[in-house]
């Protein structure tokens, strides 16, 4: 009973901390109104974890160039959040909440947030779960990610919809800035980190 136990501690704990040290997390992007990097990497680093953040670095593939951003994330059993990439055409993502969610999981969740902003003021905003959705399979099974909202309170021009998976973290970031659009899509190549050999498999 006890190793049954921990064996259940030890799955919750996985599950709820997807962006380990050596885990590559490849996007891609489509833009409307706006033109960047067609891929873009998420990957974990070397961990810090000094107040409860881990190290995470963006990868932005333009002109045959690599260019690399430090940002982080938080990932423990109250929740996981991503700071968004903010480089470029991606900088206005400051107006939005970065992805998070909070565990346990359910439609209707919310989470008000305050971020500081690059001139100083702070963007008031919140997150809501709306639904859950069928994402792909792993293993033969289906599984599942959770459509989140989030907004800006003071601006409407400004708003994303993240879907978070409970396996491989935030799959899909879609992001209205103003005129721009931005929509990142988790490649079917990414997983060279995760425990299967074939990564992702995706619904047909």
């Amino acid at each position: 009973m006890k190793y049954i136990l921990l064996f259940i501690i030890a799955s919750i704990g996985c599950i709820s901390q997807p962006y380990f040290k050596s885990n590559d997390f490849i996007f891609d992007v489509k833009y409307i109104n706006a033109t960047g990097a067609p891929k873009i990497e998420l990957l974990s680093v070397e961990n810090r974890r000094v107040n409860n953040l881990d190290s995470v670095e963006w990868a932005y593939f333009e002109h045959n160039l690599i260019l690399y951003q430090p940002r982080y994330c938080v990932q423990d059993s109250a929740g996981v959040m991503v700071t968004s990439p903010n480089r470029g055409v991606f900088a206005a993502t400051e107006h939005v909440p970065n992805p998070q969610i909070k565990f346990p999981i359910s439609i209707g969740d919310s989470i008000y947030v305050e971020q500081p902003l690059s001139n100083g003021k702070v963007m008031k905003g919140y997150l809501k779960v709306i639904e859950e959705l069928e994402y792909g399979s792993y293993l033969n099974e289906i599984t599942y990610a959770w459509k989140i909202e989030a907004y800006n309170l003071e601006d409407p021009n400004y708003s994303a919809i993240y879907k978070y998976n409970e396996r491989n973290g935030f799959v899909f970031l879609k992001y209205k800035l103003n005129e721009v659009e931005i929509e990142m899509n988790l490649s079917l190549t990414s997983g060279h980190g995760f425990n299967d050999e074939k990564g992702i498999k995706y619904k047909d």
